[in-house]
Formats: C-alpha cells, structure tokens, sequence
C-alpha cells in the first residue's frame, strides 16, 4: 500500500513543480493535477474499502467522468492578474444521504492552480475555502471514514449538499441459501457449495450530480449459506449472483452426439453434462424420458436385436402387470401389442428373422435401475416363418413377450422376478403396473425477486434462490 501512496505523492509533485516553473497556468496543467488528486484519493478509497472486505465504490466512475469533464475544457487561462481578479471564497456542505442529518470531520479537497486545497466540515457540515480560482466543473472530493466517497461540482455547491452514504452502520442483514438442480434424477434440489460469490448492491443519489453504485461482496459457505451485513440504504439493495458451470446428471433420450436423435437409433441413458446456471434463469431444456423400461429381444440371425418401449402415448401401450408381495411386486402376466415408439414411428416386428419354431430371450431393460431388483424371465415366440409371434398366453397375457415356460408349459424357476416399485393398475384384481406417467427427470425452477427494501435500520431478510435446472448446456439434449 506505501508504493501506491508514494507514486501518486511523486507523479503529484512533479506536476506541482513543472507548474510552478511556468509563467501562466493553463487548464491541461489543471487537469494534470486534478488527475492525480483523483487518482490519490480513489486509492485511499479502495484501500479502505479493500480492508472492510466491502467492495469497491463507484470512485473510479467518478474520476472517469471528471476527466471527461476536464478534458472538454480547451481555451488556455487569463493571464496571472485575471486570475486573481477572479478568485473566490467556496463553502462546500455535506450531510448524511440517509438522514439529511449535517455531518461532521469529513474531509473536502479540490485543486486550484495545481495545487491540493483541504478542509474539514464543521459541526454544522459546512468546509469552506478561500480565495480560489475554479472553474464552474472543478470537483470538490469529499471522503469520511466509515462512508463511501462522494463529489460535487463548483457549480452546483451553492443548489444542494454533497451527500455522503454512512457505511459502518451494518445492522441490516440479507441471508438465504442458494440452491442448484445438479441433479435430475432425484425431486430435491441440491446446494450450491462453497466460494459461490453474491454481491448486493444499491444506487446513492448523488445531488444534481446523479447517483453512483455501492457494492457489498460476500460468499457462499460449504453448506451453500450467503450472508451479507448492510447499512441502511435509500434506495433498498439487489442482489445478484455468480454464474455457476457445473456437472449435471439427467436421464436423456439421446444427445446431439446421437446419430439419430430419438429411439430406437438411441436407448435413453443416465449421462452428465457440463451446463451453466443463473438464478431465475431457466433456459435449459428439461428432456421428457417416460420411457423407465424396454424389452430387449435377443439378436436374430443377421444379428439384429429389437428393442421395444415399455411406454407409448401412441395407439395403445404396453403394459407389466404385477401382484403385490411382502411390500414388493412380481410379474403376473404381460401386454405387449403397441406398434409404436414414442417418438409415432412405427414398430416392425416382422423387420427380424429367427430360426422357425423357437423361443427368444427377451430382456427387461430398468433405464434408471430403480425399478428391477430380480429380472423376470421373459421370451418372444417365432413361427413357421421364422418371424415373432402375437398370442395370447396361459397367464392371460396377450402380445409378442410373455412370462418364459419350459416344454412343458410350466413357469421356469424365477420367472416373474422381484420388482421394487409399481403404480396401481386394477384395484379390483389387486394388480399393478410399471407404467409410470412421470418424467425420470424432476427439477425444481422456483423463482426468487432479487430487489429487497432494507430502509429501517435492523431490517433484516432471509431468502433462498435457486438456480434450478440451469440456463444452457454445453450439448443439445432430447
């Protein structure tokens, strides 16, 4: 921090000394001076600020806007005589922005000639000064410890006060928990961890002058926690919150990495992909995957196997209807006649051919894993011409799968397996079915207003957000 304070002291000097080697003065030697005190004082500032851990302020918009001011100004100065006929006596008044209230001990500089003028206000608020030669858009800094810095024009001192914000004062309180959907397969959403930066901010009227931003940084703690202490403001605070790039795990029907982007070119799956969150901001698609099982029928001769839809919102479905037992399920017989996928197009169960006569092995395929804890053993049927046959079985199933039997006609051992969850079908017959209506993947998007009123001294607001599903991924999901 000395070096910085010690280069701005010597690049200050040695304008006051060029300066003073000099007959006249002009407004570019002006403006050099006024750069340095500018530049001095925001590095005071941001210091400070720095140790609060508060933030910067808005210093660096208002040196920015001085030396715009400054450099507009082109004609040269009066001679030495002229100047002095114009010189004259300032009085500069500050008072609390909040309050209105006068405020005491802050410290008022400006620069004159190229030279550094200070004061200090009084009990009334009030600094004044002697015998300056200003122009109507030289810049009074005023700086207090425990506020944020402020400025005002030469002028509009005589229109209104400088306003300066008190910042030590932080009784006020904005806290909450972030939350993020890293997770699809599951209906709660997860925390966001640590290091994840919120940042309040609020607009200080500043006089004829405008207003400028004071921000207020803090971070998340592990358990994904914000917490940030406030003064009181005018104007209230909105919050805003880092952007997040994370992992995400979500069931998809295929991806643009897909040759074909729906079923049956591709069999949904478990993946993760890298996706980008902002709160209140949901612009990632949710993929719809109704489909939680598929029958896998073994490979025909030419090696192709059928993969056939446990679900179709197309011209009827397929249906596993089950018993309950011991607080799980069993397969007590099959419908399996839908010709279609769930994307309408249409199922060719003669596109395979088998050997004539023969029982196939079919598969059920659980896509989430959560469904099947012993598989049932099933089997297709071929006929005389080798192709799959639909038949109604002994069990009462109809369709092309059926619970697998010996050449006796019996149940193998283990045939209708042990399946873990199911929904209700018939209460009548007490039967249950695999076919879920709800998407695998669940989200939650609920949005929170980032803008909140802290004007009463203690207020305090405790508020969750969420960056739910994300706002874009780094691949096209379907």
């Amino acid at each position: 921090m000395k070096s910085k304070f010690t280069l701005v002291t010597v690049i200050l000097l040695s304008i006051l000394i060029t300066s003073c080697s000099k007959s006249d003065f002009n407004e570019n030697d002006a403006l050099a001076a006024q750069t340095a005190l500018l530049n001095l004082k925001y590095q005071h500032e941001l210091d400070l600020e720095t140790l609060k851990q508060k933030g910067a302020t808005a210093m660096q918009e208002l040196i920015n806007s001085e030396a715009l001011q400054q450099i507009k100004l082109n004609d040269s100065l009066a001679n030495a005589s002229a100047i002095a006929a114009k010189k004259a006596d300032y009085s500069v008044t500050v008072v609390d922005v909040y309050t209105n209230a006068p405020v005491a001990d802050a410290d008022v500089v400006v620069s004159s000639e190229g030279k550094v003028y200070a004061a200090k206000t009084s009990t009334q608020g009030v600094a004044t000064f002697t015998s300056l030669y200003l122009f109507p858009t030289s810049t009074f800094l005023i700086s207090k410890t425990g506020y944020a810095a402020t400025q005002i024009l030469q002028q509009n001192i005589t229109t209104g006060a400088a306003r300066l914000w008190n910042t030590a004062d932080l009784s006020n309180e904005i806290a909450g928990n972030l939350y993020i959907d890293t997770d699809l397969t599951n209906v709660t959403p997860e925390k966001v961890g640590a290091n994840v930066l919120v940042t309040a901010s609020t607009i200080i009227p500043n006089g004829s002058l405008g207003s400028y931003t004071v921000y207020f940084p803090t971070y998340t703690t592990a358990a994904g926690a914000y917490s940030i202490k406030l003064p009181p403001a005018p104007s209230g605070y909105s919050l805003s919150f880092q952007q997040i790039t994370a992992d995400q795990k979500l069931y998809v029907n295929a991806t643009e990495d897909d040759a074909v982007k729906s079923f049956p070119g591709s069999l949904p799956r478990l993946t993760t992909i890298k996706t980008y969150f902002n709160v209140n901001s949901y612009g990632a698609v949710v993929p719809t995957v109704n489909n939680y099982y598929y029958f896998k029928i073994a490979a025909d001769k030419a090696g192709k196997t059928l993969y056939i839809p446990g679900y179709s919102n197309y011209s009827g479905y397929n249906q596993v209807l089950l018993s309950p037992i011991s607080g799980k399920y069993q397969v007590e017989k099959l419908l399996t006649y839908n010709y279609y996928y769930s994307n309408g197009s249409y199922i060719d169960y003669s596109s395979t051919s088998y050997d004539p006569n023969t029982k196939i092995d079919v598969d059920l395929v659980d896509v989430a894993g959560n469904i099947v804890e012993t598989a049932p053993k099933l089997s297709a049927t071929s006929g005389a011409d080798g192709k799959l046959l639909n038949y109604t079985s002994p069990e009462g199933g109809s369709g092309y799968i059926h619970l697998k039997r010996d050449a006796t006609g019996a149940l193998v051992p283990n045939a209708k397996g042990v399946i873990l969850k199911a929904v209700l079908y018939d209460s009548y017959s007490n039967l249950y079915s695999l076919n879920y209506t709800g998407n695998l993947n669940a989200t939650t998007n609920n949005y929170a207003s980032s803008t909140y009123l802290l004007i009463n001294k203690g207020d305090k607001k405790v508020v969750n957000f969420y960056y739910g599903s994300g706002d874009s991924r780094d691949k096209d999901v379907y």
